[in-house]
């Protein structure tokens, strides 16, 4: 048996959302820092995406 292919949108969220936390944990200014603002933009932009998916299954 094999196991399900994974969904790339999810994954992209949960590596972006991973990236995030990590950063966040390490620096004091986090999502105002250099480093941090695009590593947060970039979880909001991949949650966003899974989640208006998300929406769009559940209303069909």
């Amino acid at each position: 048996m094999t196991a399900p292919k994974a969904d790339p949108l999810y994954v992209r969220y949960m590596e972006a959302f991973s990236a995030s936390t990590l950063h966040t944990r390490d620096c004091a200014s986090c999502q105002h820092c250099g480093v941090g603002a695009p590593i947060y933009k970039a979880f909001a932009k991949a949650q966003d995406a899974y989640q208006d998916r998300q929406s769009v299954k559940r209303r069909s």
